[in-house]
């Protein structure tokens, strides 16, 4: 916008603001002058709850996500002027007072419920504003038709209609049950109030609370003075009850400027206080200081990438980490300004100043009420946010490389397996063939050197056979690919001959397969760098060592994250010792942490770090392994492999 326009549009709110001013403050005077002359104190309240009303209502107005609310707002300040034409007591005027009384207050809390937005926010809110028009207006209307001027306070020589004028004695029985109705209002508004401020979040909260808060306070006074002002019947008691209640309200206009001025006061400064938060432009702190400068713990930044991997003309978005996300297509990113369900968000676009499509915030919808702070804090973020975009590039070549990596790792694992099983099905058979058929010819040939040399072949060919087994077994062992970690790591600790006090504990159940076959290789390379040092202790000396991270009963149900199923209930969970094996000077776990699954191989003395040339393939698929030494000697193995 032109500064020239700007400037003109708040010269023009000013003056309209001046003049309403003057003119809402001189129209509730001179309508109850003859009450203010006899009780001035009294006309500076209740004209300043006009006057704040009416320019509250002007300002939310010209926002359109508050428009509504404005308009009720400002019409509850005009009907102010008409309430007080009860103290001239002649003509029309008490019955238009009477009817602008009520149509203030229905019109006053519709507003105050709808703020700071167009709409209400649920069922009871309906329920309360349909019931308290039917009440005030229908219970206002009641009262006149059926009653004469004088029991209302008024003289009789007012214009008062009364089709159903009934006896004293049924008005007076009429007006009671409408005081319990009157008094209910008023007490059922401050029970919304108070679930509204419990259930607020966000900007909303600094914005609604202090509103709703003094709002609730005008509802308890109102509820007190309802009594007095239908139980007396004399004008003056009615005009002091309603000037009461008119002092009373001055609190939530004031509370509404206030409000409203520190949401400009917030607009003006929106550029600063980001700048402090951001500091340098990162993802991370980009998201972090629109989240507290909105108030939005929620809230998400997508940046938009090339899509290097299918179509390079296309963009695809991408989170914080890198990780490219599936939001509803543009045409179906709807957005609405009422309480949503924690599945609906609101999408709001970001573009650079050149105009190109840069990020898509996903917002909390709450803040549809606030679409001006929404957009000063994209304003004022648009630069951070386009340095944050590049690094956020960067990011995501890095999780797609990684992503390529882990592919391949196991595409090299699926091969490996292949290689092994054609290993023992193939070779191995051929193998023990030919070493039968070299037997069978050593015992029928009758030349003792032929024969010897015949069962020399035959036991090359067995010793070559044993020896493909080893190689087979270890790159890929079959119990592992049938049974698990479990059974393959009791199996491997058997074959190494590791015997005393140790403690096994790993989940009977399945994870996935790449994962298994990383972590079986990283912690077999460890028991055999165990086994080779020959560091079996005497059986005191593993009663020292400190327990595994999480002592107790192999697990038999856990959620392990994306792309690993749960461990299947089975005979692990028998009993507190399931699970458990006595073999070695070492203590293994096996455990999953969110998404990773975590192994552990504590050994009681230094071993050599064989394990690094096993962790490969840990680390292809984006895990790492790290030997650390402890007090006394002992070595920590710690692998950790990303499961899925």
């Amino acid at each position: 916008m032109p500064v020239g326009s700007g400037r003109s549009a708040t010269a023009r709110l000013a003056a309209s603001t001046t003049a309403t001013t003057l003119l809402v403050a001189a129209a509730t005077v001179a309508a109850g002058w003859p009450y203010w002359e006899r009780h001035r104190l009294a006309a500076v309240p209740n004209v300043a709850v006009a006057v704040a009303l009416v320019v509250a209502g002007m300002l939310l107005r010209g926002d359109p996500s508050s428009r509504r609310c404005g308009e009720l707002l400002a019409l509850g300040g005009l009907c102010c002027p008409l309430t007080w034409l009860m103290s001239w007591d002649v003509g029309p005027l008490p019955l238009i007072a009477v009817l602008g009384q009520s149509v203030y207050w229905v019109a006053y809390a519709w507003g105050l419920l709808l703020y700071p937005g167009n709409t209400l926010r649920g069922r009871a809110d309906r329920w309360w504003v349909t019931s308290a028009a039917v009440i005030l207006l229908g219970g206002q209307v009641l009262t006149v038709v059926i009653s004469r001027p004088s029991w209302n306070g008024f003289t009789d020589g007012v214009l008062w209609p009364a089709p159903l004028l009934v006896g004293r004695a049924r008005f007076e029985a009429a007006l009671d049950v409408l005081l319990v109705l009157y008094v209910l209002v008023p007490v059922t508004f401050v029970l919304l109030a108070v679930a509204r401020i419990r259930a607020a979040r966000g900007l909303e909260r600094v914005v609604a609370g202090p509103v709703l808060l003094s709002a609730g306070f005008v509802a308890l006074v109102t509820a007190v003075t309802y009594p007095g002002l239908m139980a007396e019947p004399e004008l003056g008691r009615v005009e002091d009850a309603v000037a009461l209640q008119g002092a009373a309200s001055i609190v939530t206009p004031v509370a509404l400027l206030a409000v409203g001025a520190h949401r400009r006061l917030l607009l003006a400064t929106t550029a600063d206080r980001l700048g402090r938060e951001i500091g340098s432009p990162t993802p991370a702190s980009v998201r972090a200081a629109l989240r507290a400068l909105l108030r939005d713990a929620t809230l998400e930044v997508y940046y938009r990438q090339p899509d290097t991997c299918h179509q390079p003309d296309t963009e695809v978005l991408v989170d914080l980490h890198g990780q490219v996300v599936d939001l509803p297509p543009e045409d179906h990113r709807g957005e609405r300004s009422d309480r949503p369900g924690p599945e609906q968000r609101w999408y709001v676009p970001v573009r650079s100043a050149a105009g190109a499509p840069v990020a898509v915030l996903s917002i909390d919808p709450v803040l549809c009420c606030h679409r001006r702070q929404v957009a000063a804090a994209l304003a004022a973020a648009a630069a951070a946010l386009e340095q944050a975009r590049a690094q956020s590039g960067l990011r995501a070549q890095l999780v797609r490389l990684g992503e390529e990596r882990r592919r391949a790792a196991r595409t090299q694992a699926h091969e490996w397996a292949l290689v092994g099983r054609e290993l023992d099905d193939g070779v191995r058979r051929r193998l023990a063939e030919l070493a039968a058929a070299a037997g069978d010819v050593a015992r029928t040939v009758s030349e003792p050197a032929t024969a010897r040399a015949l069962a020399e072949i035959g036991e090359g060919l067995r010793a070559a056979h044993g020896e493909l087994a080893d190689i087979a077994r270890e790159a890929h062992p079959a119990v592992l690919e049938r049974d698990g970690l479990l059974p393959a790591l009791e199996s491997l600790a058997a074959g190494l001959g590791l015997g005393g006090p140790s403690l096994l504990r790993v989940p009977a159940g399945r994870f996935d397969t790449t994962a298994e076959r990383a972590m079986y290789a990283a912690l077999a390379a460890a028991l055999r760098a165990i086994a080779a040092a020959d560091a079996v202790p005497p059986p005191d000396t593993a009663a020292g060592m400190p327990e595994p991270a999480a002592a107790g009963p192999v697990v038999s149900e856990l959620a392990v994250g994306p792309g690993v199923s749960g461990l299947a209930a089975g005979p692990a969970a028998a009993g507190p010792t399931a699970g458990r094996r006595e073999w070695g000077a070492a203590r293994v776990e096996v455990r999953a942490e969110g998404a990773m699954l975590v192994g552990e191989v504590t050994c009681a003395v230094p071993v050599a770090g064989g394990v690094r040339a096993a962790a490969d393939h840990a680390r292809a698929l984006g895990g790492w392994v790290a030997v650390r030494g402890a007090a006394g000697g002992a070595t920590t193995t710690r692998v950790t492999v990303p499961c899925g």
